[in-house]
């Protein structure tokens, strides 16, 4: 009987095993996610050894038999289980995970998992400026990061724009923040020659994967003396280990003036010109209005925009590479002013052996820029100028001087008066014919190389060494019409320039990194060392032979030579210790503490220690907070505190020194006391406490980060004032003595409201507050300049000068009030102050003193953020930036020279002046009266009349794209092709008059270049 039993029971596994090999099979099938096929995805049948990796398709092929399950993996990527059933085809589309906590943070002379950063660092990823029509990079940043305030004020290609880490820090030192590409520190700020050239304009933004941006103390600290406003990591693309992939984008556009002025036409400018001299019984100024010429036009323009790039990363054996190519073409809105720039970008990483490997960046650009004379108060100063020109006058005349409307008068030339009884106000060129002769351009070629080498001693014990270079040489070219314009008074001008600016980095890194159990532990010490050279001369001459010779200084062509050269060098050592220990992933510590020794600084003052720490405190992996991770989630709380430097103090390279400088005297050569020495003089230093938190909430789709901050800058450097009978140069010399208060709040969000299949919508927010406050000065002492006061106490730059009160109705006198309250106007018909009575306006009999100065308004932003949407239906996508900014004032001078009273065109504002006691007109624009500015207008200071609000809200980007389905890729053996629309700039909600709130310098609004609206079209396609 039992042997019946086995008998059957063999049987029966014999056929069941038949039955399991007669179903296995073969499958295939695509894995792929939202953008496309996943080359190199991992396919296991679960629980046996059999696997299978995609292909560069997304394909793969595996044996599996009917009711086994197959699991898909992949870097990044959800894993996903799929049954084998009838089918032998099985498709699975991915979804990325949320690894943002595991994801690699750049950090000073290394990296981290954004887990265990425990100061405030910022992300920012490459993708996320992809496609935008700026001249750098850095004007892509604005809005994207708490505490980071980036503002272009001016819309002149090549103009550096400003850039604000948590505050202003100093007074009158650098507060550009560091910036290091791929661990060298390079030059930023104008690298020379004739147009406005910013260095980081040389820098493909498509060549970056990423920015990191340093905020507080702990984080900053490693960078010690530089650091003081801030750091700005970028990683720029490397290769990856596979296929060689191939990428192209190309974008076209055109930029238009955003805003242009409200200037008059010629019947009210003719009405206005000849108001002004009949109010002080003269005769008329303006005649003929045939012509209704709109000088705006004239200069700004539509301007085209165009950019190419083109890449390629891959794997070769045991190394990987990117290679670029950019080209891009930018023509400015105003004439004369364009920007083109060529790089060539190239990344080799190489292991040599299992535990040695080497690499190189190198990168090539070559940036021309055609600039122009943008003086704020030059008369061929493009803005300043044009404001000003008549209406009724034409800009070309074809009998007149090379067909432009220009009138010869003795010696010097004017812009031609038409049928006007007098020549325009300030014998003003024609700004047409100056755009259009006139040179100003600098050609610079930099490259930023290092080569590095890496060893891993043991597997938690690395050294790593590289050796880098920065050097830019700019080439400019001037040249000055003799006939017309800036050139007439010296019969013409020819320069040629050359600034060369080199930068040697040697920086040597041991770091150990290893887990104990539940603790984990790394140390890494850092040596650098750092030089800097520069030198430059400016040769040419005036007095032309003849305006053939424009394009180069050539011998014999001038009659007055004319030269000047520089040549200086700085150099840095620095000794680095970093600490970092986390116990359980629970509770963190990190510190480091760094040594400069600069050679800026007298021998006894060049060293100083930097020192920063931090801790962290993770608590949802604690065992009581497993009740509420439902709710909340990744809760860390985060406190630091650091002290950094900077050194880009007054004076130059050698600011504590006697300094003396070549001087003529007659027909003598000779030698001047310049700089009176100061052994004492050191860095400015600023200490930075931080406190954060870091949390989710609702499964990690809603994060936030809230943090607050204190910066206190010491040892402010600043301009001691002397009694002239010492004979110091300019009455002063530098010290260390102020100190400046930044603190603030920072608010961030990230919130994924939809994540379907066919739709997903994403938000990211960050609000920031700051609050600045000067607390100490030189012994006290106000500094005021034309338009602003740094005085204790207050926010720095403040706006000074006279309080408006309005029109005197009884004579359209203006009006001001006094510090104590009282009233004063300026009498239009004696040119001095009078009291004013409201309750008896006419009466003008009592002779008052000037208005009284006092503070008007902080100059600095209050509160700044934005909001960055993002919506993907399907195949498209649509994504808009809105950034808001306010609590600051801007004195609008371009406002107040558009009522100038004397012969020149005006805004249309001037048509509210007040008439006659009937006809008071808005009650805010006094009585006209010619040649008569200072009384009508106010002083040269501050004026509430032209003061205004900042505040604003952009739509900076607005975005719609479609990317082609994987049906129709795959057929054209394309891995993704996009195409987009773009608008930059596109909308503006503001109660501001001026052209645009960001165009200030110190608050101030002054005759600047307008920006421009961008509207582009581009692809992005994937091979």
């Amino acid at each position: 009987m039992r042997s019946k039993f086995k008998w059957i029971f063999s049987l029966l596994l014999a056929l069941s095993m038949q039955f399991a090999f007669a179903q296995e099979k073969t499958v295939t099938g695509t894995v792929s996610d939202a953008t496309g096929p996943i080359p190199g995805a991992n396919v296991v049948v679960k629980g046996t050894n059999r696997s299978a990796q995609t292909d560069f398709d997304g394909k793969y092929s595996i044996k599996a038999s009917a009711g086994e399950v197959l699991v898909f993996s992949f870097v990044g990527m959800k894993e996903m289980t799929a049954n084998v059933g009838v089918s032998s085809t099985v498709n699975v589309k991915m979804e990325q995970t949320d690894n943002t906590l595991e994801e690699v943070v750049v950090v000073g002379y290394g990296t981290q998992k954004k887990s265990e950063i425990t100061g405030s660092i910022s992300q920012i990823k490459g993708e996320s400026i992809k496609g935008l029509v700026t001249q750098s990079f850095d004007q892509q940043l604005a809005g994207r990061a708490s505490g980071v305030q980036i503002t272009q004020n001016s819309g002149v290609l090549g103009a550096a724009p400003r850039i604000r880490i948590r505050g202003v820090n100093s007074i009158n030192s650098s507060t550009y923040p560091l910036i290091v590409v791929d661990g060298l520190p390079i030059s930023t700020g104008d690298v020379g020659g004739f147009a406005a050239n910013n260095a980081l304009a040389d820098i493909n933004p498509n060549d970056i994967e990423s920015f990191e941006i340093l905020k507080d103390g702990a984080a900053s600290a490693v960078y010690g003396s530089r650091a003081s406003n801030g750091v700005i990591l970028i990683t720029t693309k490397r290769g990856k280990e596979g296929k060689t992939s191939f990428s192209y984008s190309t974008y076209t556009g055109i930029s238009q003036v955003a805003k242009y002025l409200d200037l008059l036409k010629t019947d009210d400018f003719i009405t206005i010109s000849n108001e002004k001299r009949a109010n002080r019984n003269l005769g008329v100024w303006a005649v003929g209005n045939t012509v209704d010429t709109d000088w705006q036009k004239a200069v700004l323009r539509n301007a085209l925009q165009l950019e190419h790039n083109f890449n390629m990363s891959g794997g070769f054996g045991k190394g990987s590479y990117y290679a670029s190519v950019g080209y891009a073409k930018q023509n400015g809105i105003i004439r004369a002013n364009d920007l083109e720039r060529f790089t060539v970008k190239f990344n080799v990483d190489q292991k040599i052996a299992n535990n040695v490997k080497i690499g190189s960046n190198i990168a090539l650009s070559r940036t021309l820029t055609n600039g122009l004379n943008t003086g704020t108060n030059s008369l061929s100063g493009a803005m300043f100028n044009v404001i000003r020109q008549l209406p009724n006058t034409t800009v070309f005349d074809p009998n007149g001087p090379q067909g432009y409307n220009i009138a010869i008068s003795g010696a010097n030339t004017i812009v031609g008066r038409g049928e006007n009884t007098e020549f325009i106000a300030n014998n003003l060129p024609n700004i047409r014919y100056v755009l259009d002769k006139n040179i100003q351009n600098t050609t610079n070629n930099r490259i930023l190389a290092s080569v590095f080498g890496e060893i891993a001693i043991k597997p938690w014990l690395n050294f790593r060494t590289q050796a880098s270079f920065d050097q830019s040489n700019a080439n400019g070219l001037r040249y000055w019409d003799p006939f017309h314009g800036d050139g007439v008074s010296t019969r013409g001008r020819i320069e040629n320039s050359t600034d060369i600016s080199q930068s040697y980095n040697w920086q040597n890194i041991l770091s150990f990194n290893k887990d104990f159990d539940k603790h984990s532990l790394g140390l890494s010490a850092v040596n650098e060392y750092q030089k800097t050279e520069v030198n430059g001369y400016i040769a040419g001459g005036t007095d032309l032979a003849d305006a053939f010779f424009s394009s180069n200084v050539i011998t014999g062509s001038y009659g007055t030579p004319l030269s000047s050269g520089y040549k200086s060098a700085n150099a840095i050592v620095s000794y680095l210790g970093k600490a970092s220990y986390n116990f359980d992933k629970r509770y963190y510590i990190q510190a480091s503490l760094r040594k400069d020794i600069m050679s800026k600084f007298a021998p006894e003052l060049r060293s100083e220690v930097f020192p920063g720490v931090s801790l962290g405190w993770t608590a949802s992996n604690e065992q009581f907070f497993e009740n509420i991770n439902s709710y909340v989630n990744d809760f860390k709380v985060r406190a630091s505190w650091g002290k950094t430097g900077n050194f880009s103090v007054l004076g130059g390279d050698f600011p504590y020194l006697g300094t003396y400088r070549p001087r003529k005297y007659g027909d003598y050569n000779g030698i001047a006391f310049t700089n009176m020495e100061n052994l004492n003089l050191t860095w400015e230093v600023i200490e930075k406490r931080n406190i954060g938190v870091d949390f989710g909430i609702l499964g990690n789709k809603v994060k936030f980060i809230v943090d607050y901050y204190v910066n206190d800058a010491d040892k402010l450097v600043e301009r001691f004032q002397t009694p002239m009978s010492l004979g110091v140069p300019n009455n002063q010399y530098t010290a260390n003595v102020g100190n400046i208060r930044n603190s603030g709040w920072e608010f961030g969000v990230d919130y994924n409201v939809i994540n379907k299949e066919n739709l997903t919508f994403d938000i990211n927010a960050n609000l920031s507050f700051n609050k600045n406050e000067v607390i100490s000065l030189s012994k006290g002492i106000d500094q005021i300049s034309t338009y602003n006061i740094i005085r204790e106490g207050s926010p720095l730059n403040s706006l000074y000068g006279v309080k408006y009160w309005g029109v005197n109705p009884a004579n359209g006198n203006p009006v001001y009030v006094q510090n104590d309250g009282s009233l004063v106007q300026g009498n239009l018909a004696t040119n001095n102050y009078r009291v004013f009575n409201p309750e008896n306006p006419a009466d003008i009999a009592t002779v008052a003193g000037t208005p009284n100065l006092m503070e008007l308004g902080n100059t600095l932003p209050t509160y700044f953020g934005a909001f960055d949407f993002k919506l993907k239906f399907h195949n498209f996508d649509f994504g808009t930036l809105v950034r808001f900014s306010g609590g600051n004032k801007i004195m609008n001078v371009t406002r107040l020279e558009m009522l100038s009273q004397n012969f020149n065109n005006n805004s249309t504002e001037i048509l509210g002046r007040w008439q006659s006691v009937d006809n008071p007109g808005d009650g805010w624009t006094p009585r006209l009266r010619s040649s008569s500015d200072p009384i009508v207008n106010g002083p040269t200071v501050a004026n509430s009349r032209f003061i205004e609000n900042g505040d604003f809200i952009k739509f900076d980007n607005i975005s719609v794209g479609y990317s082609f389905p994987s049906s129709l890729t795959d057929r054209l053996n394309i891995k993704s092709f996009r195409l987009y629309v773009l608008a930059q700039n596109a909308i503006i909600i503001t109660k501001y008059s001026g052209q645009d709130p960001e165009m200030e310098i110190g608050g101030v609004d002054y005759n600047v270049v307008p920006r421009s609206r961008v509207f582009s079209v581009g692809l992005n396609v994937g091979l």
